[in-house]
């Protein structure tokens, strides 16, 4: 007597097929979610853009660009990770997150990209300060398969030199430093960035060169002579004021019968007869 329910095989019932099913479904599911998550990463970025337009403080405005900058990459994320899951691959295939944020007096940018396996191939991460200055990077070279290990390791000082800490997979038992930037270079550097400080073997530096300096000046010379010749003119001004007749005391004073001169002190005649 034959049993009716599942059993192994090729048929609709079959656990194969019911397996089948399910994962498709589950796909499906997930996929859906990472659609759904960055239509709702797209509108919280137009309304964070809104609030910035309106912004008037520099701080909120630096917070509000790096959280729209941060939404954006996970909102790209979602958008690939629901691509790769219908075309069958692995949900972080190829996929490449930034994300920056905050630390103290500056900020962390943190870059990592993964392979067609899904797995991570490449990690930078730098330090800098409110400037853009460097305090610290780190460079991560990865394997992208099994245990994942650290191939190559590179270090970046605050003085742009780098220094390497692992090669081929091997650490470096003496950090190798390559040649840091020359002044000439990390000046051309930050100027041609439109930084006005940087930072150079450990010293902070302007990026103003001599020319703009002379300009400068004879600018602000130009300005303090054309003020001084200004109060000149106020000075010789009120030391020749005009005469008006409304305040300055006449020589003659009339009166009803006659007037006195108010130099000589003495009468003259006006009106009816004499003094």
């Amino acid at each position: 007597m034959n049993r009716a329910g599942f059993h192994h095989g090729n048929g609709t019932g079959s656990f194969k097929k019911i397996e089948e099913a399910s994962a498709l479904k589950k796909v499906n599911r997930l996929a859906n979610q990472s659609a759904t998550a960055a239509a709702r990463l797209a509108e919280k970025k137009a309304r964070l853009e809104a609030k910035l337009a309106d912004s008037t403080n520099e701080k909120q405005k630096a917070r509000l660009q790096n959280r729209i900058s941060n939404i954006s990459n996970k909102a790209s994320e979602k958008t690939q990770q629901s691509e790769n899951l219908r075309s069958g691959k692995k949900r972080r295939a190829n996929i490449e997150k930034s994300r920056t944020r905050n630390v103290g007096a500056g900020k962390l940018d943190t870059d990592k990209t993964f392979n067609e396996s899904g797995r991570k191939i490449k990690v930078d991460r730098t330090l800098t300060n409110n400037e853009g200055d460097i305090i610290r990077g780190t460079s991560k070279t990865k394997t992208g398969k099994g245990v994942n290990k650290t191939v190559d390791k590179t270090i970046t000082k605050s003085d742009g030199t780098k220094v390497v800490k692992k090669v081929d997979g091997e650490r470096v038992s003496k950090p190798v430093e390559q040649k840091k930037l020359s002044f000439g270079e990390a000046f051309k550097q930050a100027k041609s960035s439109g930084k006005e400080e940087f930072t150079w073997n450990g010293k902070k530096y302007h990026t103003g060169t001599k020319d703009e300096a002379d300009a400068k000046s004879k600018a602000e010379a130009e300005a303090a002579a054309a003020k001084a010749k200004a109060e000149a003119d106020a000075k010789a001004s009120n030391n020749n004021p005009l005469v008006d007749t409304n305040t300055v005391t006449p020589d003659i004073v009339r009166t009803s019968g006659g007037g006195i001169n108010t130099t000589t002190y003495r009468p003259t005649t006006y009106g009816y007869g004499k003094f």
